[in-house]
């Protein structure tokens, strides 16, 4: 009787109903060997050896010690099942190198000589009975890749760690992925921290033609009023921009000329707009799609997915491709024309090609397994209901036609004072009846049939405060979208590096934003003055393009690790000096110190130990006096910032032309034939 092995005994459950009485499937729990993680793991005779408990013979061509890493109950099954087959066994792990890393280690440890390796997207009856009928050797190349990745992975790991132990203390990690992944997180955390927002005032008017719409003002004597679009990421003004930006006085004033005033209607332009729909699923995609719309978190969503996966419902879910295999197509096509008819479809099959550069694209997009069941038909509830309407949607959804609709642009004049308005229309629904990802822009509407030339009053004009916005904090899925563009970790990474970044209490959630705790501050800070190899995302990119070059044969394996080993990491982590770092925190007479693991905050009144639970952004002149007295408590109200307008308030008025030096404001609001008055009020008149 054949013997197939997967992976995971879920996924062994359900293709054994597949196969019947005549095929026995087993479970391996994944990896089967690896190198020691302790010192008891080592085999005796290599105890004395001064690698062995690195694991790694670096002088020996880097040769790695493998030791049993599954439960020894497992292996002896696997043995027995292996044997009453009479060495017909075939492979299945997963198909990527992680799969291809196992099924070489269960042939060594079940002793199979020209090892039968199969492999599949989806867990369905005719997948499996194909990936049976095409067995293929074992690919030593990608092989090569994972060891090579498992190999550099354990020497900066290791390398680095004991830095870590000493310049910050307690139990500290590092790593090839998961320092990149860190700095680009305490990058984004440095320059909130630092952002100084800029005011500016955002004037609309109700217009009251039938029905009435919302307009807001764009211009004022053709200079245009500043808007959020007008200032940097450090939150100035850009430099060389000519706009009007009005105070508390002068925007009450401009409410006050444009309240009851009549507005005419200059100009009206509309133009056509395309939406096509958007890909089916990759990876990050789903990670992106799920924490925007269904608020799952990375490793929620992970399991979920891989739950569906082993129960045949999607398929294989560590993917960067949005291709669709011709059978899928056609199924997806099949789904659109039985719920909305053929005139829904898209003139053509739509095919998809990734844009990141990064991306091996070894598989098959996200998408519904089998015959595309709809998902009342599942029988699902809770979390993987809802992703599997998620995958299926999207899916059917990219083989739909094309939203169209129109643009209306509407211009104004009200005096001296021209206002805008917006407002889009959908003519043909195409994609959206089924799947729509449009972010709703806050001035659009519904708009009236108009003319140019009419007029109409203007009423409950409103004067609103705005404040510049610093660099928006990632969530989960956008930081997993960032990790890919990087080119940092691959699919099968993505979630586990975010976890360990997590556990390791470099990074919080709150409110679902992802924030970098003193801790992570100094640990990246660290890195980054020595070891700044570690923590390049353009370094750590550059290796994952080598793994792929070894996976695809074109880089020996030896070169590899001899390039990025001993002639970069190795170097760079014999000179490392281990002394702790000092933060200084942005907008605070106060700096973060660390020792023993656990950060200080130092000011020149006293200092205190950081609770574990506070966040750098709590950081104001409440809580600082309140820790240094020990009355801190979590959840006590900061009054330093918004998730909108962090940092400090600015020191002196925004200038209105960025530039280097500040010039001579003219009156924006001053009336067409007289001079401003000391209010900055524009008089009253009708243009």
């Amino acid at each position: 009787m054949p013997l197939l092995i997967v992976e995971s005994p879920k996924k062994a459950k359900q293709i054994a109903s597949y196969l019947g009485r005549d095929w026995t499937v087993k479970a391996c729990f994944g990896h089967v060997r690896d190198l020691p993680a302790t010192k008891a793991d080592i085999p005796e005779k290599y105890r004395d050896q001064a690698w062995a408990r690195l694991g790694i013979n670096v002088d020996a061509g880097y040769t790695p010690l493998y030791v049993a890493r599954a439960k020894t109950g497992v292996l002896t099954d696997l043995r027995a099942a292996t044997k009453a087959a009479g060495g017909d066994v075939y492979l299945a792990s997963d198909p990527d190198r992680e799969g291809e890393s196992i099924a070489w280690h269960l042939s060594v440890v079940l002793g199979l000589k020209d090892a039968r390796r199969v492999t599949y997207q989806e867990v369905t009856k005719t997948a499996i009975q194909k990936a049976i009928q095409n067995p293929r050797p074992i690919n030593l190349a990608l092989v090569a890749a994972q060891e090579s990745r498992r190999i550099l992975d354990r020497l900066a790991g290791y390398g680095v760690s004991p830095l870590l132990w000493d310049a910050i203390g307690g139990p500290q990690s590092a790593g090839r992925v998961q320092s990149a992944a860190l700095m680009l997180l305490a990058q984004r955390e440095q320059s909130r921290l630092s952002f100084i927002p800029s005011a500016y005032w955002r004037v609309t008017a109700r217009v009251g033609t039938t029905p009435p719409f919302n307009a807001s003002v764009q211009a004022i004597r053709g200079l245009p009023l500043a808007t959020a679009a007008s200032f940097t990421a450090q939150g100035q003004l850009k430099e060389g921009l000519e706009v009007a930006q009005l105070d508390a006085q002068k925007a009450e004033g401009l409410r006050g000329y444009l309240e009851g005033r009549e507005a005419e209607i200059t100009s009206i332009e509309v133009s056509p707009i395309t939406r096509r729909p958007p890909p089916p699923f990759t990876t990050s995609s789903l990670q992106q799609a799920a924490g925007a719309r269904l608020h799952l978190g990375v490793e929620t969503v992970t399991r979920a997915a891989q739950s569906l996966y082993e129960q045949g419902l999607v398929t294989y879910i560590r993917t960067d491709s949005p291709a669709l295999s011709d059978e899928a197509l056609q199924l997806a096509r099949a789904a659109v024309a039985e719920r909305f008819g053929e005139d829904a479809l898209s003139p053509s099959p739509r095919q998809y090609a990734t844009r990141n550069s990064n991306a091996q694209e070894a598989h098959e997009a996200i998408r519904p397994a089998g015959a595309f069941l709809a998902p009342e038909a599942t029988g699902l509830n809770g979390d993987e209901l809802a992703l599997y309407t998620l995958i299926y949607t999207r899916t059917v959804a990219s083989q739909m036609q094309d939203a169209l609709g129109e643009k209306t642009t509407i211009t104004l004049q009200a005096g001296v004072v021209t206002l805008g308005a917006t407002g889009t229309r959908l003519t043909r629904r195409g994609f959206t009846a089924l799947y729509d990802d449009d972010q709703k822009d806050e001035d659009d509407q519904a708009l009236p049939a108009l003319t140019v030339g009419q007029r109409a009053p203007l009423s409950g004009v409103k004067a609103e405060e705005k404040k510049s916005s610093a660099p928006a904090r990632f969530s989960e899925g956008s930081f997993v979208q960032l990790m890919e563009k990087a080119g940092i970790g691959r699919p099968s990474t993505y979630a586990s590096t975010l976890k360990t970044l997590l556990s390791r209490n470099y990074v919080a959630i709150r409110a679902r934003k992802l924030h970098v705790t003193p801790l992570g501050l100094c640990v990246a800070l660290y890195l980054l003055k020595q070891l700044p190899q570690l923590v390049d995302a353009r370094f750590t990119a550059q290796m994952e393009q080598d793994l792929d070059a070894i996976a695809n044969g074109e880089l020996k394996r030896l070169d590899y690790l001899d390039r990025v080993w001993r002639d970069a990491l190795k170097p760079a982590i014999a000179g490392a000096q281990r002394t702790s770092p000092r933060i200084k925190v942005p907008g605070r007479e106060a700096v973060f110190e660390v020792r023993d693991g656990q950060v200080t905050l130092r000011t020149a009144e006293g200092a205190a130990l950081l609770p574990v639970e506070l966040l750098p952004e709590d950081l104001d002149e409440r809580s600082i006096p309140a820790l240094l007295a020990g009355t801190w408590k979590p959840g006590a109200k900061s009054t330093r910032r918004t998730e909108e307008s962090p940092g400090r308030a600015p020191t002196a008025p925004a200038k209105r032309k960025g530039s280097t030096t500040p010039r001579k404001k003219r009156d924006s609001t001053a009336s067409p034939r007289k001079k401003a008055s000391t209010s900055g009020t524009p008089s009253r008149r009708k243009s």
